[in-house]
């Protein structure tokens, strides 16, 4: 109140000095220019150049305030853009989670150039073209997330690996993959990806030659490695020419240490079956000495060399296996091929005694159907219809 008070008192003494002034001496201004001439007092000419300043001073005032609110109108318009962006975004991912593809991609595309992170958008797109199995279009999408973050380009090729693994372009994976491994040689998500494309391709001399350098709790059992790349060898020696030699030094070469392996011994006499089904039936009872395996009993049985031998050599065996289940089958199986039926019934029968078996059954069914009882055979293979899962 008293800063009012002050300040409305020197307002006043100035206005009385003021009009004094004037009062006391007009003053005279005379303004001439190219033959015009304006003539006026003194406090007049003031007072004009007062209120033109202060019109300008008020047109200045209005432009600025008509600048700020274009500035202010434009920038809402953008931020009403930038969340109905956001807005989109977010509902491309909801229909992503959904499975509604075709829908997400869309959203997600038409939101990509307005959002922050245009590259969480594009790769979220790609997968969604992936999973409708548009290839091309998967590619396309994930060339634009390069070229929207450069920075991102190695990570942008790991995600291209896993969608041409999730569409089973298991080559075309292993191609990225390599390139990114020149890139970074000891990458995690680089030698799975490797190691499980190489896997599915059946190529274990590569999947080999990638476990030792998986990180220790995705690493793999070497031995379960090392005789999945030897059965893939036995199978190529399977379907070649003169299958038998080949199987000879194949066997030889392995490791000592996986000729026990169940299913390397038995792709090893399947390989001599063929051209050497002696030396297959040798290699069989060899490996019986070393180790009782139920399915190299079963494969005994129809190794194809001489069914009597192999019946007198499995009856020695069953002197010390009186009730192994398997061991009466493949004797049924022996006796059945050298034409003693009645041998053979009565060993399936005492093998089904022990265990109900399917192969049981079904060789019974036969047994029964070849010397004409139908009834039985059909009991017998209904029966093990029934087993099988």
């Amino acid at each position: 109140m008293i800063r009012f008070l002050v300040l409305l008192t020197i307002g006043l003494a100035a206005g009385g000095l003021l009009a004094f002034l004037m009062v006391r001496d007009p003053g005279y201004v005379l303004v001439a220019y190219d033959g015009v001439a304006m003539e006026t007092s003194l406090w007049f000419a003031l007072a004009c150049f007062v209120a033109l300043a202060v019109l300008v001073y008020l047109v200045a005032f209005l432009v600025r305030r008509t600048a700020r609110s274009g500035f202010a109108v434009s920038g809402w318009f953008r931020w009403r853009r930038v969340a109905k962006a956001r807005n989109r975004s977010l509902e491309g991912f909801m229909l992503s989670a959904e499975g509604r593809w075709d829908e997400a991609k869309q959203a997600l595309l038409e939101s990509a150039d307005r959002v922050d992170t245009p590259l969480a958008n594009l790769v979220a797109a790609a997968r969604a073209a992936n999973e409708l199995d548009r290839y091309e279009e998967r590619d396309a999408i994930l060339a634009r997330a390069r070229e929207s973050t450069p920075q991102a380009a190695f990570t942008v090729e790991l995600v291209r690996a896993e969608l041409q693994r999730a569409a089973g372009q298991w080559a075309r994976s292993i191609a990225t993959l390599d390139a990114l491994r020149e890139r970074a040689p000891r990458h995690p998500v680089v030698l799975k990806g490797l190691f499980e494309a190489h896997r599915h391709l059946d190529d274990w001399d590569a999947v080999a030659e990638l476990a030792p350098s998986l990180p220790k709790e995705a690493a793999p059992d070497m031995a379960d490695i090392h005789a999945a790349a030897w059965r893939a060898r036995f199978a190529k020696v399977k379907a070649s020419d003169h299958a038998a030699e080949h199987a000879r030094k194949a066997w030889k070469a392995m490791p000592k240490q996986l000729r026990t392996d169940e299913g390397l011994v038995l792709d090893h006499v399947d390989a001599l079956a063929g051209d050497a089904p002696v030396e297959a039936e040798a290699a069989l009872r060899q490996a019986l000495k070393k180790a009782w395996r139920e399915a190299w009993v079963r494969r005994y049985a129809s190794v194809g060399a001489d069914p009597v031998k192999q019946l007198a050599i499995a009856k020695q065996w069953q002197k010390r296996r009186p009730d192994d289940p398997v061991l009466l089958l493949t004797l049924g199986q022996l006796s059945a091929a050298t034409g003693n039926t009645d041998e053979a019934k009565s060993y399936l029968e005492a093998s089904l005694e022990h265990r109900e078996d399917p192969a049981t059954l079904a060789e019974l069914g036969r047994l029964c159907s070849k010397n004409g009882d139908h009834d039985a055979a059909n009991d017998y293979l209904d029966r093990a219809l029934a087993l099988k899962p």
